[in-house]
Parts: structure tokens; C-alpha cells; sequence
């Protein structure tokens, strides 16, 4: 039988969490070390912001390009 990826396991325990479940329960369960789970939080919240500002970016950019009706340069 195939092992569980860590990345599987902790958005398993991320829901169970929001649930009111205990993380420190949660990873013994699942068998990772809560320091892993926490880094994996840290990074995963880095990614989203780094998205809604990719969005954000990108929303700017189309209402310029609008702005000047699809003409680049002068």
C-alpha cells in the first residue's frame, strides 16, 4: 500500500484544526512532527498572499492597458 504524502496529511489536519480538533493530537495521528506541519502553514499562507498579489498585479495591468485602449508605447 502507498504512503499517504506529508502535503495530504496536513490539509487533512489544517481542516480537522478548523474543526476545533487539537494539532498537537492531529500530527501525532497522522504521524508528522508538529515543527513540520507549522512550516508547511507558514509556507502555504506565503503562497496564497503571493497569489492574491499576482491578482491584484494583474487586475492593474489589464485596467491600464484598457485605460490606453490596447496601445503600447507612444
Amino acid at each position: 500500500m502507498d504512503e499517504v504524502p506529508a502535503k495530504k496529511k496536513y490539509n487533512v489536519i489544517n481542516e480537522m484544526s478548523l474543526r476545533g480538533y487539537p494539532i498537537q493530537l492531529l500530527c501525532s495521528i497522522a504521524g508528522v512532527s508538529k515543527s513540520g506541519y507549522n512550516k508547511w502553514v507558514k509556507r502555504h499562507l506565503s503562497s496564497l498572499q503571493k497569489q492574491i498579489e499576482n491578482q491584484a498585479i494583474k487586475e492593474k495591468i489589464l485596467e491600464c492597458h484598457k485605460k490606453v485602449k490596447g496601445i503600447y508605447g507612444y
